[in-house]
């Protein structure tokens, strides 16, 4: 098989998936980030390194993955449309650090793809022992670096801050109404399930804005390059019950019109009555009829903590510093 130049501009990107008879797909969110430079800026505030194992999900034509890979010493390429796994994994061919993979990142709306976790731990574990005998200092580190498919985005996010893979950051390109929500305030509308988690679990930042121009096909919205700082063991320490946890956010947040008291008593804990939820907000300095939308992410756990007290919940155990989910 003759080799292909690899389509390093929109018109060569264009032209090669005419030649194949492939066009992207929109409602996989196909929007390729054809920027030589931004793509050479995202990889650079990741700081990749050859220590860095990375995480690409919607790898695509593999843009961003040809970058990723002349500097980091492995890289998992995750890609659900199975015509440009094919293809990219043609395009990169020469490169023996990336490990591809044709499937959907998300086994389900809240867990990552067993096999993409065990192929990550197995690296690092590797990673870890050859770091003993060559006498290294600095330990792998696992990093998330993707142009995210818009309609994973939340789901996704979640996953990897609440999950088990011990990620240290996350750059990631996303529409800016997700940005949005990472960065959203108590009180505004954007402000939600997505807003609390990730500032509980992460440091985020806001890099870079992008217009539409820089990516083919032009989207009809503009994106952004965030860098969120994963910090899940400081979180977990405010946390005693992770799944609780997950319940009181989502509860509060499908009725955010509602009162904080009635948000509680939608939660169906046994224990906790109305008289016994009046007086966990009494003892917080909360007023009944306030909403929950307007609790920041500290006023979250410090209400779980108390409801965790009440209830007596166990449905997450801590071992060693990290959950394990039974």
């Amino acid at each position: 098989m003759a080799t292909i130049t690899f389509p390093d501009t929109p018109s060569a990107l264009k032209a090669l998936l005419e030649e194949r008879g492939l066009r992207p797909r929109k409602h996989l969110g196909q929007n390729f980030l054809v920027d030589q430079n931004l793509l050479r800026v995202i990889v650079e505030k990741a700081a990749v390194g050859d220590r860095d194992i990375i995480l690409e999900v919607g790898s695509g034509t593999g843009l961003l993955t040809k970058h990723l890979a002349e500097r980091a010493r492995r890289v998992l390429a995750v890609e659900i449309d199975p015509r440009l796994y094919s293809l990219t994994m043609e395009l990169l061919q020469g490169y023996t650090n990336v490990h591809f993979l044709n499937k959907d990142v998300l086994k389900t709306k809240t867990t990552i793809d067993p096999e993409i976790e065990a192929v990550i731990i197995h690296w690092l574990k590797e990673e870890e022992c050859r770091g003993i005998r060559l006498r290294r200092t600095r330990a792998p580190t696992i990093k998330v670096v993707s142009n995210l498919p818009y309609s994973i985005s939340t789901p996704f996010i979640i996953a990897i801050l609440t999950g088990r893979l011990p990620v240290e950051c996350m750059v990631l390109t996303l529409q800016r109404d997700i940005v949005d929500r990472l960065l959203a305030r108590p009180g505004t509308k954007e402000y939600g399930v997505l807003s609390v988690i990730a500032q509980l679990f992460s440091d985020v930042e806001l890099l870079r804005q992008l217009p539409p121009e820089v990516f083919w096909p032009v989207p009809q919205v503009e994106s952004a390059i965030v860098r969120m700082t994963v910090r899940r063991e400081r979180a977990l320490e405010w946390i005693p019950d992770l799944s609780l946890f997950n319940r009181l956010v989502r509860c509060i947040f499908q009725s955010r019109r509602k009162t904080l008291i009635n948000s509680l008593l939608k939660l169906g804990l046994p224990s906790l009555s109305k008289e016994a939820a009046m007086d966990v907000l009494k003892g917080l300095g909360l007023e009944p009829r306030i909403r929950g939308e307007a609790l920041d992410p500290e006023g979250f756990t410090a209400l779980l903590k108390e409801i965790h007290l009440l209830t007596g919940s166990s449905t997450t155990k801590r071992q060693g510093g990290k959950d394990v989910r039974s």
